[in-house]
C-alpha cells in the first residue's frame, strides 16, 4: 500500500528525483525560485500554483481537466499527485524548505538536501537514470 502523506523516500521514483533536481537548480541559480511552468501542476490541488503559460492553454480541451499521477518505484504510480505534492514531501523528509507565500514559493535545501542532491547529481554524471536512482542515507551534520 501506498502511504500518500508523505510518500516515503524509499517509494520515491523518476517524479520525486527530477523534482529534486529541478529545485536544487533553482536553489542554485535561482535564489530558490522556481518557474511554475515548469512544475507539473494539478489545476484542482494546487490551482494557485499554475504557471501562467498553462493557465493561458488551460481554457484548450487538451489542457481541461489536467491532472498528474506521480510516477515511483518499481513502476507504481499515484494518482493526483503533482510537483507541489512531490516537493511537500522533500520538506516531510527534511531535504527542503518551503519558504515564501503560497502562490510564490521559495525552497532552500537543508544539509541533508545538499548532501541527497550531490548523490543525485553522481549518479546522473555516471549514466544513472532518476527512475533508478536509490540514495544512500545522508550523514548527520
Amino acid at each position: 500500500m501506498i502511504t500518500r502523506d508523505p510518500v516515503p523516500v524509499e517509494l520515491w521514483g523518476k517524479d520525486h528525483w527530477s523534482t529534486l533536481a529541478y529545485i536544487e537548480t533553482c536553489c542554485v541559480d535561482g535564489k530558490g525560485k522556481v518557474v511554475n511552468d515548469r512544475m507539473r501542476t494539478d489545476q484542482d490541488r494546487h490551482p494557485a500554483l499554475v504557471g501562467h503559460r498553462v493557465a493561458m492553454l488551460s481554457t484548450s480541451s487538451l489542457y481541461d481537466d489536467t491532472t498528474y499521477p506521480t510516477r515511483l518505484k518499481g513502476e507504481q504510480s499515484l494518482e493526483d499527485h503533482d510537483d507541489w505534492d512531490c516537493a511537500t514531501d522533500m520538506e516531510a523528509a527534511g531535504l527542503l524548505k518551503w519558504e515564501g507565500t503560497g502562490m510564490h514559493p521559495i525552497f532552500v535545501l537543508t544539509e541533508m538536501g545538499i548532501q541527497l542532491c550531490a548523490q543525485l547529481r553522481k549518479h546522473k554524471a555516471t549514466g544513472g537514470y532518476f527512475a533508478n536512482f536509490s540514495p544512500q542515507p545522508p550523514r548527520a551534520s
